[in-house]
């Protein structure tokens, strides 16, 4: 039930979708969670499904506070509630988490489960079928006690992404975990990681080196102080969104490199595969610029549905922003200094591909 990357939808689902999600990020309103109290059964019993649930687990597992992070790990208890009981009142439970609250805009804007008319609709389709998700139980329960052990309760991963933003500055957001959603979901302050990624069957650890990924972005994103519009009309602002999305994901792509290979994992990913092949990053350097200069280079035309077929390329087609902006990190990191490349986050993206090539 692992939900496909938005650049994995034909060119027309792409377009249509006013391109969508470029790896997962920015819709998302941030507001409070909206609390709802469950009615007392026929008979006056106050077993609630609210206090059911606190019986069984005290409010603490849920939400971990570290260091300005709050890993909130509602959404998956109370999905597990409803996959071990069928007990629809549940839904309407999840459907008020603040998890919902990021995860609802997103969808209905780059229609990735839906249109939904509601949140609870949303929540509904993300667990069904039901008997499917209970085949998966076992998985979800493994994840979630992994990702409460090694993510949470550890702080290893926002110790990392910190490592790869400016000295004394502190994340301050939440980091949701759900089931069935969207491998990871960034904007401003919060994000999401979704325990329901095949990947992880076989690949338990990376579900670290991909917290570090989204807690990145919720340091990136603050100081960068904006989100670039994906309302496109000319080649200008595309090469815009090119620099600005080859920062963002590159920096956060590399931000686990280094621990992946003091633990020998760099083998369990694509990307971290390919930044080791110098040969393949030769022509992939060279397709990224290609496309990028493409762009850059005659700012005054005017962006055809053609083009969009570019984009998917440095996306999830040949996930070039990802592999090459990683690499452009590393090099301005090895070069430059941790100091130099961390202060071009709070710059214009382009001072990012400039210091580059300047040092190529």
């Amino acid at each position: 039930m692992e939900k496909r990357r938005i650049f994995d939808m034909p060119k027309c689902e792409m377009i249509s979708s006013g391109l969508c999600k470029i790896c997962g990020l920015w819709i998302i309103l941030f507001t409070m969670i909206a609390c709802s109290q469950a009615n007392q059964l026929a008979r006056g019993e106050k077993n609630t499904i609210e206090s059911d649930i606190q019986t069984k687990e005290t409010i603490s597992e849920y939400l971990i506070n570290k260091g300005g992070v709050v890993y909130d790990f509602s959404f998956v208890y109370l999905a597990l509630e409803y996959i071990e009981t069928g007990d629809t009142r549940y839904l309407d439970e999840i459907a008020e988490l603040d998890a919902t609250t990021h995860m609802f805009p997103h969808a209905n804007h780059f229609g990735y489960h839906g249109p939904h008319e509601s949140r609870i609709e949303l929540v509904t389709y993300l667990l069904s079928p039901l008997e499917e998700h209970r085949e998966r139980l076992d998985f979800y329960e493994r994840n979630l006690r992994f990702a409460k052990e090694h993510i949470a309760e550890t702080n290893f991963a926002q110790g990392i992404a910190l490592e790869y933003l400016p000295e004394h500055f502190s994340l301050s957001g939440s980091m949701f975990f759900t089931i069935g959603f969207y491998e990871g979901v960034a904007h401003e302050n919060t994000c999401s990681l979704d325990l329901d990624i095949s990947h992880y069957m076989e690949h338990l650890e990376d579900m670290k080196y991909s917290a570090i990924h989204e807690l990145h972005h919720i340091g990136f994103i603050p100081l960068k102080g904006y989100m670039p519009s994906l309302n496109l009309s000319t080649y200008a602002e595309m090469a815009h969104l090119i620099e600005y999305l080859t920062q963002l994901e590159g920096m956060a792509t590399y931000a686990p490199l280094e621990i992946r290979q003091k633990e020998n994992a760099m083998s369990s990913h694509s990307d971290s595969i390919d930044l080791q092949n110098s040969e393949l990053m030769v022509v992939l350097e060279k397709e990224f610029f290609e496309i990028y200069f493409y762009f850059k280079n005659d700012s005054d035309e005017l962006i055809t549905d053609e083009d969009w077929e570019k984009l998917y390329i440095l996306a999830d087609g040949k996930r070039l922003w990802y592999i090459v902006g990683a690499y452009m990190a590393k090099t301005m990191d090895i070069k430059l200094g941790r100091e130099k490349l961390v202060s071009l986050i709070a710059k214009p993206s382009v001072e990012f591909i400039n210091a580059y090539l300047s040092i190529k």
